[in-house]
This record gives structure tokens, C-alpha cells and sequence, in this order.
């Protein structure tokens, strides 16, 4: 089963055990954020057990990552549902892409290259 998953991506109970991690949360205070049971959560744990990650609803990631401030997009990358992203980008970041393909990044914080390049391609158009 683990030959269909795509490269780089982690079992439900992995995530779940990182989101767990990075939110600093006990499996007590994260079922009560979330609204589960301890019980479910150990469930969700469970490793092994392939056809779990099945069973999860969308709404049950989306009321997790609510809950923990984890990123929906984030955990759908991680579990395989989503393409991950080409890059991981640093916060603050805006990625243009030129017709050709050309792709950059600019930092909003003092890149003042982005705000002439908008400044001339809006001046073509007007």
C-alpha cells in the first residue's frame, strides 16, 4: 500500500503525532481542542493501519488543523491528497510567475523590486 503513496508523504498517524508536537499540545488537551474523544485520537495514532487514513473525513482534518493552527493545505500535502508545493517559501514571500514560466519570489519586507515591476506592468496595460 505504502508503494501508492507519493514520495514524501507521511501516514495519517505520523501527522497527526507531528501536529501534536509542533502545537505542544498532550493527547488530553488536543482531543479537548478538537473535540474528540482521547479515544478517537489514539485511533487516529494507530500506525499501520493504511485503510484509517481512509476513513478520516475532510471535515475531521479541517476541524484538527482549526483547532491547532496546523494548515489544512499543509497536511493534504503531507498525506498525499495534494501536490506539495515546488518550494517552500519563507513568510512574507510572493511568488510571481511570468507568462514564459519564469518564476520569483519577492520579500515583502523592503523588496522594492516588486513594487516596480507591478508599477511597469500596470503602466503597459493603461
Amino acid at each position: 500500500m505504502d508503494a501508492e503513496k507519493p514520495a514524501g508523504t507521511v501516514e495519517l498517524g505520523d501527522a497527526i503525532e507531528n501536529i501534536l508536537i509542533e502545537s505542544g499540545l498532550s493527547i488530553s488537551d488536543f482531543s479537548r481542542k478538537v473535540g474528540y474523544s482521547r479515544q478517537y485520537v489514539y485511533e487516529l495514532l494507530r500506525k499501520g493501519d493504511p485503510s484509517l487514513s481512509r476513513k478520516v473525513q475532510l471535515d475531521t482534518l479541517k476541524k484538527i488543523c482549526d483547532a491547532t493552527g496546523y494548515g489544512l493545505v499543509r497536511l493534504l500535502s503531507e498525506l498525499g491528497y495534494l501536490p506539495r508545493p515546488l518550494t517552500e517559501s519563507e513568510p512574507n514571500t510572493i511568488i510571481v510567475v511570468k507568462k514564459g514560466g519564469e518564476m520569483r519570489e519577492y520579500h515583502l519586507d523592503g523588496d522594492a523590486a516588486l513594487v516596480e515591476e507591478l508599477a511597469k506592468s500596470l503602466s503597459k496595460k493603461a
